[in-house]
């Protein structure tokens, strides 16, 4: 194991600025990341109960082409429709067994748009459609139609090989800015009964864009908050649900924020000049009038975009999790880095970087980089631990939807989410 411990590690709340920020569940980057992953999760378990194994399948390419519908107080009819477009490739039998990769598709995308954005309605072909362009394509003639477990070498062999060069970071924990930037937006959620985010409020849409600045010690965090069409009958409605927002939000982060620290909250900045633009949707997201999405465009490492940390292009939505360097490694980075905090108490940053055909849980180079001086033997005992999961890795991803986007949801108890 090629692990090197660099003490040193100086946290982004350390510098004289910082920069988070966050695009919300609606947004249609993190809806199209969400459905990704949904699609891969529900594809990865039909197959593992129905087979024991997971076939090839990389379903990470897909994308959200935006509708018209136009923003009127009291709501209005969609002109276009929004179109989900998948792609990508993933085995469609198994043994000769056939798998319904595009019923498991639009199941899983329908399913995850119902939860999180209630207001569309995918059941009406003028408002959302799907079509699938996923392919069997291959060089290699089993490898999208395995005969048996054979022709998965990930199983047979004795380790899962890297299927590319890449590296996944990680860090944890949060600094305040970055905490502050996702307990905002989930200030709109809390969690159902198994743990996953829905909206708290009728009237608020979905697609929320947070903004979190820290100079010295005050943080200024600019929302862009929709309200829904239809839930909203005119314009004294809407600015006066807007000052209430803003008011509200102000009180719930100066309760969050640390001692230290000073918070400015500011709701939608459109609104504020001479001719005030109020920002409306009806599905929920910007989609209603064409915004597209993609899958890695949108948030990063802990579901932000911590401007001051180094990233990783790699998006894990939608990737195959029994051998994607991106999704694998990119868990064990979370893991890694979480125990480190958690066992040592040491705030820290965790580099996995995998060649092509690397043992996967043995990868080229480890670097984990830690705030305080901790023995080497302690986190070399972390890291073997983490890495020593090896294949149940696979198993946790898809069991605990690791990768499936999440926000720090509030909660009913005392309003807070630490």
């Amino acid at each position: 194991m090629a692990l090197e411990i660099n003490p040193g590690f100086i946290p982004p709340d350390q510098t004289a600025i910082e920069v988070v920020e966050r695009k919300g569940l609606g947004h249609p980057d993190t809806l199209v990341d969400g459905i990704a992953e949904a699609s891969e999760l529900e594809y990865a378990k039909y197959c593992r109960e129905k087979f024991g194994f997971i076939p090839h399948h990389n379903l990470d390419k897909a994308s959200l082409l935006g509708g018209l519908c136009l923003q009127n107080f009291g709501g209005g009819k969609f002109q276009a429709p929004l179109d989900m477009i998948f792609m990508g490739r993933a085995s469609t039998s198994f043994g000769g067994e056939v798998i319904p990769v595009e019923e498991i598709q639009n199941m899983a995308a329908k399913t995850y748009l119902a939860r999180v954005m209630p207001h569309l309605d995918t059941s009406d072909s003028e408002v959302y459609n799907s079509r699938s362009f996923t392919s069997t394509h291959s060089t290699r003639p089993h490898w999208f139609a395995p005969r048996s477990v054979e022709d998965l070498p990930e199983y047979t062999g004795a380790f899962p090989a890297a299927n590319d060069t890449a590296t996944m970071i990680s860090y944890w924990p949060l600094t305040d800015t970055e905490k502050l930037t996702l307990d905002l937006e989930g200030y709109f959620y809390q969690n159902n009964e198994v743990g996953l985010p829905e909206p708290r409020f009728n009237f608020i849409g979905q697609d929320i864009k947070v903004m979190s600045v820290r100079r010295g010690d005050l943080i200024t965090a600019t929302l862009a908050i929709p309200q829904v069409t239809t839930e909203t009958p005119d314009a004294n409605t809407y600015f006066e649900r807007e000052r209430y927002i803003e008011q509200q939000l102000q009180e719930y982060a100066s309760n969050l924020i640390e001692e230290r620290n000073d918070v400015k909250v500011v709701v939608n900045t459109q609104t504020k000049g001479p001719n005030p633009r109020p920002y409306l949707v009806t599905g929920g997201s910007c989609t209603d009038f064409g915004e597209e999405g993609a899958v890695g465009r949108g948030n990063k490492t802990h579901g932000i975009i911590s401007s001051f940390r180094p990233n990783t292009m790699e998006a894990p939505h939608g990737k195959n999790p029994t051998y994607f360097v991106g999704k694998l490694l990119g868990y064990q980075a979370d893991l890694i880095a979480r125990r480190v905090y958690e066992n040592l108490g040491t705030r820290c940053q965790v580099v996995l970087q995998a060649n092509l055909g690397d043992n996967l849980f043995d990868p080229s180079r480890i670097i984990v980089s830690t705030e305080d001086d901790v023995p080497d033997t302690n986190v070399n005992a972390i890291v073997a631990d983490c890495l020593g999961l090896g294949r149940e890795t696979t198993d946790r991803i898809i069991d605990e939807a690791h990768f499936l986007p999440r926000t720090n949801a509030w909660r009913a108890d005392d309003g807070k989410n630490r």
